[in-house]
This record gives C-alpha cells, structure tokens and sequence, in this order.
C-alpha cells in the first residue's frame, strides 16, 4: 500500500547533545500521533545530520590517518566515542534500550575503525584517498540515526534506523588536489535508483508501522563506494529523498524560525516571512542567506513538493512554506527580502575596438568557468561593454584569463565591494519599488558603483564598509520602517507651576 509520507530533516546543531536530541524525538513522536490520528496527516519519514562538529572531526581523523601522525589519530578516535557515548547517556531512561544503543554504537565504531585502517594503507601506497575518506566522512550520519532512533523508541514509538545509504549517485571524480581535503567531486544523485532504492528500503518499515531514521548527507555509487554530497549538504539530501519518495512535504528544522526578511543579527525589526517561492528562496541562498543549502530546491520545484523551514526549539512555530506561487501571498509587489553577500569585485570590460563586431558575452562567461568564477551578478551588458561581479578572491584568475584570451578588451576591477539584493517576485513589476531603493541609498549617502535587476529584484553594488548601512536603510524603507516614539508633553497642572516659580523664587 502506498503510503502519503513527509520528511523531516534534523539538522547537526537540532542533535548537538543528548538534551536536544530527546527534543528532536518528542517532535518525531508527535508527528506520529498525528499521522496516525486520522487527520489526512502524512506519515514521516526522519532524516539526521551528523551531530554539530562531528564531520569537521571525522575529516581531521581522516587527514591524521593519512598524514600518519598516530597518536592524534587515536586523540580524536577517542574523543569521538566519548562524544557519543555522552549523549547516549542522556537520550535514553530504559536500561534495555541503553544497552541496545551502547551495542549498536560500540559495533558501528569498530567499522569506522576499520576504515580509517583501510585508508592508513591506500594513503601508505599512494593512491587516491578521496573514495575512502569519504567513507570516514559519512560516520557522524550513521552513528547519528542511532542515537535519535533510541531516543525515539525510548518513548513508546516503534522505529528503525536505516545506516544504508538511501541515495544513489553517478561515480564520482577523484580529487586532483584542487578542491578541499576529502570532499568528493562530481557526487550526483540518479533520480531513478534513488527512488527504487528508496522504495526498496523505507516501504517495508511503513508498512509494518515502523518509522525509518535514515542518514542525510551520504550516498553510494552503483558499484557500491560510498560518497557524500558535500559540506552542509544534509538539507539537500533530504530533499533528494523527499522527491524519491513523492513526499508530501519536506521540513527542514533547524535553530531559526524560519526564513525571515532580513539578517535579524544586524536589524531588530527583521520579520518573519510565511511563504517565499522557489525562486524567492533560491535568489536568497545565492545572496548569501544561510537558512537552506542553495541545492536544496532542486529535486522538489519540479514537483511542487513545498519545503517548510521550521525551529526545533520552538516548535509550535509553522515557520517559513517556500513552494509553488500561491495568488495573494507571492503576486505582491515590492520587495519581501534583502540580503548581502560581501567581499565581492566589481569586473569591467570594453572593447578597445568601436568598429569591430562585438564579442559574444557567452565567450567571457566561458572563460570564467574555466578558472571556477562564476559570476555572481551581471550587472550591465552592451555590444562593447560589460560588467559582472564574482567572489574578490576569484578575480585575480578571472583577470588574467581574459586578459590572455580577449586581448582588444580593456579590463578592469574595483575590490571590497558587496552585493545588496531585493528579492520579490514582483519587484520590478512595481515601478516605484526600484526607485525606492536606490533612494533609500541616495538619502543615506551610500554610493551605488552599479546594479542591476531580474524579475525577482534588483541588485545594488556598494562599498563593503557601507554595506551593514545599506541593507539597514533598505530594510527600513522597502520592508519595515522604524515608528519613532513620539513622547507627549504632559500638560503643566497649576500646582506645578506655583511649585516651579516658588521654586524659581
């Protein structure tokens, strides 16, 4: 029987410690109850990073084992156990769980210890270590899916952990030392496998009314090599999963309460947003927004399948939808969002030669690809002239390749630059709206170096040191003015003023 399922992802800071993860598993156990109280709600399907900072170890094991330094290998072998061992001690009251739990993780240690054996020795015999540190890599998930399935079951819900890697990817391509120490390039998952895999391993446990904790940021090639999807990749594996599965819903619960308007570290006011679009969200995650991987969208947009962003510590909150356009929430005009992403270079280019034939942007953006800058906005283009922006530590390469292969351009670079962008899916449809942010700039005296738009905002290039300043005033005056308190004078009674002018006397 086919079964209408949601996923829930949990996060590594929503699995920091054993307090936190019996947070995470009352949420779980409760979305239970509620799928199984007859409501139409839909059953869930649990997803779980690694606990917070344990890939960062489990990649420094990894590097210790392959550079031979033994004894910091051992260090941080040990830690990790105790790191776990601490929070098994805490996710669980029932002595028989304890004990499966301390069984389940002692035998799921001696497997990683094994596989930091094995790639002492690949790395001894000079070979690529990128396929066996990503198997290092993918033990924070598997030791993770332990401990909030016990912390699950410890409160009377029937689960099962899944350590298989759900999600099938295409080989990956071995790292020629440019990219950082053991991320695997060039992971892709297969649509197709994944789902029939998927099927395959969660159906069952649904249909015996069990419900499956599955490892979020690893995957496995046909042929068996484990691989990951790369840093801060578990959103996006969820939702690779979510899709495989024709889920209802993806939730991601983290330690916010959802997208919101704006940085709400830099501007009090910021405001909670209840719906984004796919493209909204997607366009903030390229801005520099950090409350979903900038992959996470891909597999479901195509499917309708909403994602909702919500915080485990508050629970009760719906927090942020994002999904399909719905009429009256996305069709408004304006600006719903402003975000910045800094330390960006300003590249210019003109064509030393008026007369010829105008060289085709495309050759440029080619260029850029080749040395890995790929342009972060383009901010003007004519047949002799264009402009772009790109990460500022990219730029030097970027300048020289064009500098090689297009020699009648002239190329220039301004640095220190950021980005401020004012995303709305009707923006630009709202003539008023562009000409208010530029305004809110002017009045505070804020040099826009250039922009540009799209239909889901525009983007304005300022100095780094203005750009805290800048996204304050557009905030202020595209999102959410600041009401100043007006205080009243009270009224003088006729005793006050006799005790004044006594006073005064």
């Amino acid at each position: 029987m086919q079964h209408a399922v949601c996923v829930l992802k949990f996060g590594g800071t929503s699995v920091g410690n054993g307090e936190r993860i019996r947070q995470v598993a009352k949420i779980v156990a409760d979305h239970v109850v509620e799928a199984r109280s007859g409501k139409d709600s839909p059953t869930p399907v649990v997803v779980v990073s690694a606990m917070s900072g344990v890939t960062d170890q489990l990649l420094r094991l990894a590097r210790y084992a392959c550079t031979g330094t033994n004894e910091e290998c051992a260090r941080e072998l040990k830690q990790l156990k105790q790191k776990h061992f601490d929070a098994a001690a805490e996710v669980v009251e029932q002595r028989e769980h304890q004990a499966q739990l301390l069984g389940n993780l002692l035998s799921t240690l001696e497997a990683l210890e094994r596989d930091v054996k094995a790639l002492q020795l690949v790395a001894q015999q000079g070979q690529d270590v990128t396929l066996r540190t990503a198997a290092v890599a993918s033990y924070g998930e598997r030791l993770s899916v332990l401990l909030v399935a016990a912390a699950v079951r410890d409160l009377g819900t029937a689960v099962q952990a899944i350590q298989k890697e759900i999600i099938i990817t295409t080989p990956p391509q071995l790292n020629d030392g440019t990219q950082p120490f053991g991320v695997v390039v060039g992971a892709e998952p297969l649509p197709r496998e994944t789902a029939e895999n998927a099927h395959a391993l969660i159906d069952p446990l649904l249909a015996e009314g069990v419900t499956p904790i599955a490892c979020g940021f690893l995957g496995r090639t046909l042929t068996g090599y484990v691989t990951t999807l790369g840093r801060n990749g578990s959103d996006y594996s969820a939702t690779v999963i979510g899709a495989a599965l024709d889920c209802q819903e993806v939730t991601i619960y983290t330690d916010v309460d959802g997208v919101l308007t704006t940085d709400p570290r830099l501007i009090a006011n910021a405001r909670l947003l209840p719906h984004l679009s796919y493209a909204e969200a997607a366009r903030l995650s390229w801005f520099g927004a950090k409350v979903l991987h900038p992959r996470t969208l891909i597999p479901v947009a195509p499917r309708n399948i909403p994602v909702r962003v919500r915080n485990t510590f508050r629970p009760h909150l719906r927090g942020t939808v994002v999904g399909p356009v719905v009429n009256g929430v996305n069709g408004l005009s304006g600006a719903r969002a402003i975000t910045v992403r800094r330390n960006l270079a300003l590249i210019t280019m003109e064509s030393t030669n008026l007369f010829g034939a105008p060289e085709n942007a495309g050759q440029v953006f080619e260029l850029a690809a080749r040395v890995g800058a790929a342009p972060i906005a383009i901010c003007s283009s004519s047949g002799h002239h264009l402009s772009f922006v790109v990460e500022e530590q990219a730029a030097d390469s970027i300048i020289a390749a064009l500098q090689h292969d297009m020699g009648d351009w002239l190329v220039r670079c301004r640095r220190a630059l950021a980005a401020c962008a004012c995303i709305g899916s009707g923006f630009v449809s709202d003539p008023m709206s562009p000409a208010h942010a530029v305004a809110a700039l002017a009045h505070e005296r804020i040099l826009v170096i250039a922009q540009g738009s799209s239909e889901q905002g525009i983007t304005l290039i300022v100095e780094n040191s203005a750009s805290v300043r800048a996204l304050r005033s557009l905030h202020r005056e595209l999102i959410a003015p600041v009401i100043p308190l007006v205080r009243h004078e009270q009224p003088t009674t006729k005793a006050s003023s006799l005790t004044t002018s006594a006073s005064r006397a």
